[in-house]
């Protein structure tokens, strides 16, 4: 019986990870926030910023995380993609529905903390609202880290390691749109493509490095004011849907479009819209703790 109940957990934990990779690669879905719905986060950051307080369970517990992910980012990921292009408006329903489908679970958690509804907590949440929105803002390419050579070259690239690991953790925040940001997307792109191992490798271990700086910090502040942070958390995830209408909805919406390609349209999204809703929802009701 306990064999089977940590074989179901195991498997829980994988899938996780699984819906946290192949979602990365959409516009204003970050794997911060998949992961906060998904209820694993606080198990994350503590298994980064507690690493070598217990390292075998947590070893354990990251690498089923990242096998998950990995199956995800190396499957899912294109198809999500292609289908992205094929079908962009509900596609991208189904993941806005995905996400505000975790934010009943967030919000429980921050009235088990405090019955009471305080200004402040609309204050947290208007503040973490406000910081990806403005984010979202920022044009793209307002930082070039792939021009120069030599030193500054590669701090530059220390640089964006850290940049990169703050899009990983917070929820909120895309991994995708910090890289157009900062002018990384296509050269990240031509790396991969290329086998470029020394440049890859270099942002990679910068990039764990910054995870590991960022994550201790994170916790801290999630146990030292766990209200007010999941308040400005809840900001950040609903902020996050403004990039998926943004980059996604708006500019997939034809112009002159007839009334059946909008009645149509509708109905497929609000179809899609309610699977991402419930599926989250039903997957955040499980906790790994």
């Amino acid at each position: 019986m306990e064999k089977e109940k940590v074989s179901k957990n195991t498997l829980l934990i994988i899938l996780k990870g699984f819906i946290i990779g192949s979602s990365m690669s959409v516009p204003g879905v970050s794997g911060g926030t998949m992961a906060i719905l998904l209820g694993i986060y606080d198990r994350l950051i503590s298994s980064v910023s507690r690493f070598l307080k217990d390292i075998k369970g947590n070893f354990i517990f990251l690498m089923k995380v990242c096998i998950g992910a990995g199956i995800g980012i190396f499957t899912l990921s294109n198809v999500i993609k292609k289908l992205l292009e094929v079908a962009p408006i509900p596609v991208s329903f189904f993941f806005l529905g995905a996400v505000i489908g975790g934010v009943p679970a967030l919000y429980t958690k921050t009235k088990t903390m405090d019955s009471k509804l305080r200004i402040s907590s609309i204050i947290y949440f208007l503040l973490g609202l406000a910081i990806v929105i403005s984010i979202g803002f920022i044009p793209t390419g307002t930082i070039s880290v792939t021009s120069g050579s030599g030193l500054m070259h590669y701090l530059m690239l220390f640089v964006t390691g850290i940049i990169i690991a703050l899009a990983l953790v917070l929820p909120g925040i895309s991994t995708s749109h910090m890289l157009l940001v900062l002018g990384m997307y296509d050269s990240m792109l031509e790396a991969i493509s290329t086998f470029d191992l020394v440049y890859i490798g270099i942002l990679g271990i910068v990039t764990v490095i910054g995870i590991f700086l960022i994550t201790r910090p994170i916790e801290w502040t999630m146990n030292k004011f766990p209200r007010q942070t999941y308040c400005v958390v809840i900001g950040f995830v609903i902020g996050s849907t403004w990039e998926i209408f943004n980059d996604k909805i708006i500019p997939a919406i034809p112009a002159g479009a007839a009334y059946s390609w909008w009645a149509i349209t509708a109905i497929v999204s609000i179809i899609t819209f309610a699977l991402g809703f419930k599926g989250i929802m039903a997957l955040s009701k499980f906790s790994n703790d």
